[in-house]
C-alpha cells in the first residue's frame, strides 16, 4: 500500500476519533436520580365562562407560578410535592392549591418531552375587591395536566415549556349583593388552559 494512501487512511480514522469524542462531549444527559426542585410561571384562563346562578360570569385569567421539589428515581418516574398560586385580577377565586406529582421523562437526550400529573386540594385565598362581592368559604379538589419539553443546559440546569390544563373545584362560593348580603352559595368549578416556561434544578 502506497504511503500517501497509508497517510490518508490513519488521517480519516483520527478525524473521526476525533468527531466521536466531539460529539461524545456535546451529549448532555440531564441527571435522572435524585432530589429535583421545579419552578414554573404559567398564565392560565378559563374555558367555562357560562353565568353562574346570580347572572355573574365566573372568568379568570391571570398568571399562576408554582414550585415542587421531590425525588427521581429514574427518568420514567419520579414523585414530589408542590403548591401554585392562582391569582385572580378580581380576587375572588385566587387560591392557593397545595398537590401531589408525578412527573415522568421518556428519553435521555439533552430534549426531551415529559408529563405532569398532579392532584391535591386548593386553598382559597381572598374575595373579590368590588361589590357585588364573592368569596370562596371552602375549597376543593385541584388536578393539573402537564405536557411539554425539557431541555438541559448540563447535567442539573434545565428549561421546560409546557401546556397545562387543571382542574380547580370551589366546594362553597358565596356571593353578595351590592349591599354586601350573601345571596347564595354554590360550588364552583374552573376548567383552566394554559402555557408556561419551567427551571429545572437537580442535585449534583
Amino acid at each position: 500500500m502506497p504511503k500517501m494512501m497509508k497517510k490518508t487512511i490513519l488521517a480519516a480514522v483520527a478525524l473521526l476519533c476525533l468527531c466521536g469524542t466531539a460529539a461524545a462531549q456535546r451529549h448532555i444527559e440531564y441527571r435522572w436520580r435524585g432530589i429535583y426542585f421545579v419552578g414554573d410561571a404559567s398564565y392560565v384562563m378559563n374555558l367555562n365562562r357560562s353565568a353562574g346562578e346570580n347572572g355573574l360570569a365566573d372568568t379568570v385569567s391571570g398568571f399562576m407560578p408554582s414550585l415542587s421539589g421531590g425525588f427521581q428515581f429514574r427518568k420514567e418516574a419520579s414523585v414530589g410535592l408542590g403548591f401554585a398560586y392562582l391569582s385572580d385580577p378580581n380576587g375572588a377565586f385566587t387560591q392557593l392549591p397545595v398537590f401531589l406529582e408525578l412527573r415522568s421523562h421518556f428519553m435521555r437526550s439533552q430534549l426531551t418531552p415529559y408529563v405532569v400529573l398532579q392532584a391535591g386540594y386548593s386553598l382559597p385565598v381572598g374575595a373579590s375587591s368590588k361589590p357585588p362581592v364573592t368569596k370562596i368559604d371552602e375549597g376543593g379538589l385541584y388536578l393539573g395536566v402537564e405536557v411539554g419539553g425539557r431541555y438541559a443546559f448540563n447535567r442539573t440546569v434545565a428549561l421546560g415549556l409546557h401546556a397545562s390544563y387543571r382542574f380547580l373545584q370551589s366546594n362553597a362560593v358565596i356571593r353578595h349583593d351590592a349591599a354586601n348580603k350573601p345571596m347564595l352559595t354554590e360550588t364552583v368549578v374552573l376548567h383552566m388552559l394554559g402555557a408556561g416556561l419551567s427551571v429545572y434544578l437537580s442535585n449534583n
